[in-house]
């Protein structure tokens, strides 16, 4: 009797710097998408006392986060706006038309613009996440901006703008997370002190041994949370409040829990997210 064929087992296609994707990457190394909308949405209720219907993320990239609201809720509405058409161009084809049906998909607009010339339509709340808005390093671009976010806000609207700081994001210095499959590097290149102009990259290894350098560079100004509290009031925001995130201490990492305060913690690094409510 002849012995029976076992099939083959399937192999996993493992991830090289030749054969993986930048933005795939990006998303599986620092994004939540479904998390982050639940907590906006939370947060949003808490604040504007009312549910979160009409998001826009700005600087929205491959608009993961766009994505995710929309899919929460049946009335949910979502807007995603970017400069860079080629990374929208990404999101449609790998985000929005896999994730969304018919339907949903027409509760998303994407939009090809420079997020400080678009002021509709109307949202609930607008979000500029990942640091993306130091791209803007004079007061006034920064200030420019904060104002079309404020005109594009309903009453009662939110913005939230993440921050970061503390005496570890000065130094020059390479960070290497494990994810499955490959190795996520956040790279600090270089702080000017007198600019508060910082340099960064985002690195990925592989396990063949090859290297994706220079996936993402970054040019930012390193604004401090006075600076963003202050810049939120004179563009006309109320309520101007700073949302920490406090320290898980078995790992000495963030857990992922924001608090409102008035004082921070003298941590090594920190996240924070700044929030301001349009007045009804």
């Amino acid at each position: 009797m002849a012995a029976r064929k076992v099939p083959a087992r399937r192999r996993r296609t493992r991830l090289t710097a030749r054969t993986a994707d930048r933005h795939a990457l990006y998303q599986l190394a620092v994004q939540t998408p479904a998390t982050d909308a639940a907590f906006y949405a939370r947060w949003f209720q808490r604040l504007a006392g009312r549910p979160l219907r009409v998001l826009r993320e700005d600087f929205c990239g491959t608009a993961a986060l766009a994505v995710e609201h929309v899919k929460r809720h049946r009335l949910n509405r979502a807007i995603g706006v970017d400069l860079h058409w080629p990374t929208l161009a990404w999101g449609r084809i790998h985000n929005v038309r896999p994730q969304l049906d018919a339907a949903q998909q027409r509760r998303l607009r994407l939009v090809h613009a420079d997020v400080r010339a678009v002021r509709a339509p109307k949202v609930d709340a607008v979000v500029a996440l990942n640091f993306s808005y130091a791209v803007l390093q004079t007061r006034a671009d920064l200030l420019a901006y904060l104002r079309v976010a404020f005109a594009s806000l309903r009453p009662g609207g939110v913005l939230f703008a993440d921050a970061w700081g503390g005496p570890d994001v000065l130094l020059a210095k390479t960070d290497r997370h494990r994810r499955a499959g490959f190795v996520y590097e956040w790279e600090q290149r270089a702080f000017d002190p007198v600019t508060h102009r910082v340099q960064c990259a985002i690195h990925f290894a592989f396990p063949d041994g090859s290297r994706m350098r220079d996936a993402f560079v970054y040019d930012w100004r390193l604004w401090t949370l006075p600076e963003l509290r202050e810049l939120f009031a004179e563009a006309g925001f109320a309520d101007v409040q700073v949302l920490w995130e406090s320290t898980d201490h078995r790992t000495g990492t963030g857990s992922g829990t924001f608090y409102r305060t008035n004082r921070g913690s003298q941590d090594e690094a920190w996240i924070a997210l700044v929030t301001g409510r349009k007045p009804f």
